[in-house]
């Protein structure tokens, strides 16, 4: 039980960049050491983008729900904020005595976001290339072209190609 508790401390240890930076980490974690197959990652990772909230912190809620209830829930979810909790409150108490080169540290938390979403990119594109479908490829291509080449909402993009993808995939 407490080891995927240490997993998604892990994971809120290293995830500066947002839910999108982590996503290709939690994927090559849990799926790796078996807590989800790759279907299930999906699902999750739907179900977390639908739901309110950050993405690794539903997804955390998730998994800790899935093996444990309601308790693994609230302790899967808490081991994961520990991290950003922590630092939050070190730094309001050390600002003060500990002058931060605050260039400095936004040009690592740069490179080591970048990392992560490279990560992220790479992970969930090789699985699109093992499972080749050139409809959701095509699909992907036109509505990145609409979104870069007009000035409509993304809310529209995004509606539209859950309908396609319900209608056509």
């Amino acid at each position: 039980m407490i080891d995927i508790f240490f997993i998604f401390l892990y994971i809120g240890a290293i995830s500066f960049g947002g839910g999108w930076a982590v996503v290709g980490l939690i994927k090559d974690i849990l799926v790796s050491q078996n807590y989800l197959t790759f279907n299930e990652f999906k699902e999750i990772l739907t179900a977390a983008q639908l739901t309110p909230g950050p993405i690794a912190v539903n997804m955390a809620t998730y998994v800790g729900y899935k093996y444990y209830g309601l308790l693994g829930a609230i302790l899967n979810t808490f081991f994961l904020l520990i991290p950003p909790i922590t630092l939050g409150i070190s730094y309001f108490f050390l600002k003060k005595s500990i002058k931060l080169e605050k260039e400095a540290l936004i040009n690592s938390l740069v490179l080591g976001t970048a990392t992560l979403v490279f990560i992220t990119l790479y992970s969930l594109g090789f699985q699109l290339i093992i499972n080749f479908d050139i409809k959701a490829i095509m699909i992907v291509f036109i509505i990145f072209a609409l979104l870069v080449k007009t000035k409509i909402d993304p809310i529209f993009f995004i509606v539209i190609s859950g309908l396609i993808g319900i209608l056509f995939l």
